[in-house]
């Protein structure tokens, strides 16, 4: 983990441990679902695929992340695990 600020975290290569590490997805797969069991819609992991996609693409409040799952392109929800709606559709 890098111990500086964020920028230079970002800006400096990984380095060998980092990359082993794997892809986000594997990484995400980790982490303890804070959610309760009762109204869960979607897997934890594609929510937080869904939200890092969103803030990449510039986003910055949690509105603005719904509004970007919402107009996300179909073809870019099956990769990040959305579920299907009706065939051939998928809920962001």
């Amino acid at each position: 983990m890098c111990r500086q600020s964020a920028i230079v975290c970002l800006i400096k290569s990984p380095t060998r441990r980092h990359r082993a590490i794997g892809p986000l997805a594997d990484r995400l797969q980790a982490l303890a679902d804070p959610r309760c069991r009762r109204g869960k819609r979607h897997p934890f992991v594609a929510v937080m695929l869904v939200a890092c996609s969103a803030v990449v693409a510039g986003t910055s409040t949690f509105a603005a992340i719904g509004q970007w799952a919402k107009e996300a392109p179909q073809d870019t929800l099956p990769r990040l695990g959305a579920r299907t709606g009706r065939p051939g559709w998928y809920r962001p």
